[in-house]
């Protein structure tokens, strides 16, 4: 199976707190995914880019019957995109922007989330 990919903006708004507690589900995406390495697919990579400033977005992914809680990751505005190898098994992610401390109010900067499926 040839490479493929999917590419869009993460939703305005503040969907999880400094500590990754639920703001509002409204500002999370849900991205479901063929399993990595089943099938015709190979791994899977998720990363993310954002401009303008320095971004906090929390991720939970769903592997193997388990949401594996929201974790942070910081995503910087003057340097490389973030990228993840997503692990076998996973159905799911769910992201959302998350403040990076109360006082946060950049709720708007432009950031993206890559999926690249690589076939096997």
């Amino acid at each position: 199976m040839a490479n493929s990919f999917q590419t869009e903006e993460i939703p305005h708004g503040f969907a999880f707190t400094e500590t990754g507690a639920l703001i509002h589900y409204k500002h999370t995406i849900i991205l479901t995914v063929p399993p990595p390495n089943a099938g015709p697919w190979g791994d899977t990579w998720l990363s993310f880019g954002c401009a303008w400033a320095d971004t906090k977005l929390g991720v939970s992914i769903y592997t193997n019957g388990t949401w594996s809680g929201v974790t942070p990751r910081n995503v910087p505005d003057g340097g490389n995109r973030l990228a993840e190898k997503l692990p076998p098994g996973t159905q799911k992610v769910v992201i959302g922007r998350m403040k990076k401390d109360a006082a946060d109010w950049a709720d708007n900067l432009p950031i993206s989330w890559l999926l690249e499926y690589l076939g096997t």
